[in-house]
């Protein structure tokens, strides 16, 4: 295992002889989200006492790995890792139970709260915003047209748009991402975070799938906007962007 380094996932809740199959699929392609590097992260065994499951990293993916899960402990965790450990969250919630993902021998990693959390009061907003995403879905037959978007981070947000806009928008399924604004509701759960309820459609724009080159060169030519100041603006963009 000299070209490994391998974690341990441990519920204190379970055991291997207890544990469903299908609540053990679950957990893993939740935690296969956390870890990224589909190719070099592999299930060893599951060990007996508590249950634990042993993956192994291939240490060529060793860094990208622990970057990957240090940005799940940060409070602005891109979307794409925020989802998969409050969805394991939730399992260790609904099952009664907490777990930690730790280097086996070694420090801890992760902590899931799960049954542990303090619950939250729910709150429910509306509001004025944008999305950006991409058009998956267009359909209905009332004046009120569901759309749906893919953001960013693969998640789907479910809102609704004149007919009009509707039709409009049907015109770039899968295609180009868009911008729309609109009054959207906003839900905080039990364990804090804000979720999309629903968002109703205004007005919409196509957004600039310029390659990044293009656009940065286009940005460092405005008079003044301090662009063409950096010495690296990829790296600039990449970052307010959260992909940095």
């Amino acid at each position: 295992m000299d070209d490994f380094v391998v974690y341990d996932f441990r519920i204190d809740v379970w055991k291997p002889e207890t544990l469903p199959l299908k609540r053990l699929a679950e957990y893993a392609s939740e935690l296969a989200r956390l870890f990224g590097s589909p190719a070099d992260v592999h299930l060893l065994k599951i060990r007996k006492g508590s249950h634990v499951q042993e993956f192994a990293v291939a240490n060529t993916a060793r860094a990208t790995v622990e970057r990957q899960l240090a940005l799940v402990r940060a409070a602005d965790a891109p979307a794409d890792l925020a989802r998969p450990y409050r969805n394991l969250n939730q399992f260790l919630r609904n099952d009664g139970g907490s777990a930690v993902l730790k280097i086996k021998g070694g420090a801890k990693v992760i902590e899931f709260p799960g049954c542990k959390t303090p619950l939250a009061e729910e709150v429910i907003i509306h509001e004025a915003g944008m999305l950006d995403g991409v058009v998956i879905r267009v359909g209905g037959k009332d004046d009120t047209v569901p759309v749906w978007l893919e953001g960013e981070g693969g998640e789907k947000l479910t809102c609704t748009a004149s007919r009009t806009i509707a039709k409009e928008l049907a015109g770039h399924l899968f295609g180009a991402a868009v911008r729309v604004n609109g009054i959207g509701k906003w839900r905080r759960n039990a364990d804090r975070h804000w979720e999309l309820d629903a968002f109703d459609i205004k007005s919409w724009e196509p957004l600039d799938d310029s390659p990044l080159d293009e656009m940065i060169t286009r940005l460092r030519a405005v008079s003044g906007s301090g662009w063409d100041e950096l010495d690296n603006p990829q790296a600039e963009w990449l970052r307010l962007r959260g992909q940095a």
